[in-house]
């Protein structure tokens, strides 16, 4: 079984750092599941919203579960607002994601 990655971005997403968000969302092929930890997000627009849009579609071609951690209200309500918590399991603390993701792998 694969180890589960964890990919970590703080601080204010949005248009000027799309190039470091598409970088660190990015696949290695071999991830058991991946935690996206957005939980020290204070802000987010748009841009991580394709981003990770993006990211997804890569994640469900290879099979690789996607879990979000998120702190911040106004994230998780963007996150809401666009349908995306549909499309991705969100939690609002690290722990009871890994244990999802930790499940999906043994499935």
């Amino acid at each position: 079984m694969s180890a589960i990655s964890v990919i970590r971005l703080t601080g204010e997403l949005e248009i000027s750092r799309k190039d470091e968000i598409r970088r660190a969302l990015h696949l290695v092929g071999s991830e058991g599941g991946i935690l996206v930890d957005f939980f020290d997000v204070t802000y987010a627009d748009s841009t991580t919203l394709a981003e990770l849009l993006r990211f997804r579609r890569e994640a469900d071609a290879q099979g690789i579960p996607v879990a979000i951690v998120i702190g911040s209200r106004q994230f998780a309500r963007l996150i809401q607002y666009a349908g995306l918590s549909d499309a991705f399991p969100v939690f609002d603390n690290r722990a009871a994601a890994l244990t999802f993701l930790a499940a999906e792998a043994k499935a």
